[in-house]
């Protein structure tokens, strides 16, 4: 009887163990913005902008959801090139993921785009 319950105990505490599938696709991200963020050269603009893409297309491989924040942040760097109607899309798919996100995307729309906030 004792045997038993320790062997149920043991399963218990490995079960609880066990590794979580993650939840999202990071890719490169924090190394790339760092870089981005402590030399903000063109060079280094272009290369996030790529991370930020290949996280966005990696996490539909992998059936993951794309990162909180990742399609407003390539939208708002494309917004700052004056690339408004591709800024518009990606503002679209962050809202379309994270439906919470809504107020924070109207106010960018409405200050950098003029669009009014419903």
């Amino acid at each position: 009887m004792r045997r038993s319950v320790l062997l149920f105990l043991l399963l218990g505490f490995l079960a609880g163990c066990a590794t979580q599938k993650p939840l999202y696709y990071w890719g490169n991200y924090s190394r790339s913005l760092y870089k981005y963020k402590k030399s903000p050269t063109e060079e280094n603009l272009k290369t996030h902008k790529a991370v930020l893409l290949k996280i966005m297309e990696e996490s539909s491989k992998m059936n993951l959801r794309v990162p909180p924040g990742v399609c407003c942040e390539y939208g708002y760097l494309l917004l700052k090139e004056g690339k408004k109607e591709e800024a518009l899309h990606y503002f679209d798919l962050e809202e379309k993921a994270y439906p919470e996100s809504k107020p924070f995307l109207d106010r960018l729309r409405a200050k950098w785009i003029g669009k009014k906030e419903n």
